[in-house]
């Protein structure tokens, strides 16, 4: 086990064309590095593609605001250009409580740390904002400048019912 006083580094996972029909628009999600004592810190993912399914792709992630009772929350989506959206993940496991030394770790916050970011955010956009997914989802995982693992990943290893919205269609 990593001691408490060694940080995590910073990792980036990339997901190059995660939506069904339209390959040039991916996301890139950057945790930043911290202590694992620490409680988690807000995990922001970048979202580029061409301008009209980027505006219908924002309108749908405000769907994602409204997700309740859960260990996590979408921050307020934020076009920063017409190929350009911003959102963040935020745990919300521990509720104002702290980590420290001999107490309890909540499960909700082992399982924020370590099931990716990018996982919760397809499984979302698939339940919650019924957007389609490719039936195979590719990720390439790295730290700092080198790259140690390329990943395709079925669908169905990451959530169980695809949506039935396809964004190029609904972009016009």
């Amino acid at each position: 086990m990593r001691p408490s006083n060694q940080p995590l580094s910073e990792v980036t996972i990339k997901v190059p064309a995660p939506f069904a029909g339209i390959s040039d628009l991916g996301f890139t999600a950057q945790y930043r590095s911290q202590n694992f004592q620490e409680p988690l810190r807000d995990v922001p993912l970048l979202i580029e593609g061409p301008p009209p399914p980027m505006r219908r792709l924002a309108e749908l992630l405000q769907l994602l605001r409204g997700i309740e009772g859960s260990a996590y929350a979408w921050s307020e989506p934020v076009m920063l250009s017409d190929e350009v959206v911003v959102l963040a993940f935020r745990d919300r496991s521990l509720a104002g409580e702290t980590l420290s030394d001999g107490a309890p770790v909540h499960a909700a916050y082992v399982l924020n740390l370590v099931r990716p970011v990018v996982f919760t955010f397809l499984r979302d956009c698939a339940q919650t904002a019924r957007l389609r997914l490719a039936d195979v989802i590719e990720m390439r995982v790295s730290s700092g400048s080198a790259s140690f693992a390329d990943l395709v990943i079925p669908l169905d290893d990451i959530v169980r019912s695809n949506g039935d919205r396809l964004l190029w269609q609904l972009a016009g």
